[in-house]
């Protein structure tokens, strides 16, 4: 009976021992499935990635649009303000022309001085399309102040 049980274990042992060890193309299938489960979280990660790449790309196509939107805008409104510009010289040309029109040399006098501040300002103007984004608002300042200058002398003489 020793022998009998000793025998048993005996092969119990050998037979456990064996099915333990991996043949090599099971260690090998092993070593594919784990590189496959690599791959493929590390495929997920370069998706998620992709993602990110993309919605960056949608947000800054956005941002160039409005870009894009905010330069036409600007531009639309040089235009409209060198528009008004055009209207206020219009304005003023036609009260010189009517001071001219008028006998008294003072009327004259006063007409001449206005041509010469409204000649000044046409050469001012000339240089609109030469004003970068940073010199436009002083730009306009100094327009716009020549401009109103302009009109109260002729308003304060009441020509």
């Amino acid at each position: 009976m020793r022998n009998l049980f000793w025998c048993s274990i005996v092969s119990a042992a050998l037979l456990g021992g064996a099915a333990c060890k991996k043949t090599p193309e099971e260690k090998a299938q092993t070593k594919f499935e784990k590189a496959q489960e690599n791959v493929k979280e590390q495929r997920k990660d370069v998706e998620k990635e992709q993602g990110k790449v993309d919605e960056e790309q949608k947000e800054e196509a956005k941002e160039r649009g409005e870009l894009s939107q905010a330069k036409m805008d600007l531009a639309a409104a040089r235009v409209e303000y060198q528009n008004r510009l055009k209207e206020r010289l219009a304005n003023i040309d036609a009260r010189i022309n009517d001071l001219e029109a008028r006998a008294d040399a003072k009327s004259k006098d006063a007409a001449a001085k206005l041509r010469e501040k409204r000649a000044e300002l046409a050469t001012k103007l000339e240089k609109i399309g030469e004003q970068t984004d940073a010199t436009w608002e002083q730009f306009k300042r100094d327009i716009d102040a020549r401009f109103d200058a302009i009109e109260k002398d002729i308003k304060a003489d009441r020509y």
